[in-house]
């Protein structure tokens, strides 16, 4: 396997999970909005924390709610967070690659001479 191969490779695996990351943030908003909705339906008149909603934990599905929205929002902040990392992680093999087939042809035009 070429340094080319290698670098091509890498950078499409970066690509695949940085969709897998996109894929954890689309996650990470059904679960929010379905805790959202778990709790303002269990809890008729639900309190407010920030953007929280919460109710005296009574019943199992407020529970169910809360660590539904909570889970919601750790899956969406680690999504952005990975989808970042992967782009440049994509982006750098991408300039290596890059880098590496300017030199390959320099020196091809090097050797014609």
């Amino acid at each position: 396997m070429s340094f080319k191969d290698y670098l091509h490779m890498k950078a499409e695996e970066s690509a695949h999970n940085e969709i897998l990351a996109y894929l954890t943030i689309i996650l990470g908003a059904t679960f929010l909005v379905g805790g959202f909705l778990e709790t303002i339906i269990a809890a008729e008149s639900p309190q407010w924390f920030l953007m929280l909603p919460y109710q005296q934990l009574s019943h199992p599905s407020i529970v169910l709610g809360l660590i539904l929205t909570i889970l919601g929002f750790v899956l969406i902040s680690a999504g952005f967070i990975l989808s970042i990392h992967y782009d440049r992680k994509k982006t750098r093999y991408l300039n290596q690659l890059e880098e590496s087939s300017a030199l390959w042809k320099e020196q091809e035009k090097r050797r014609r001479k």
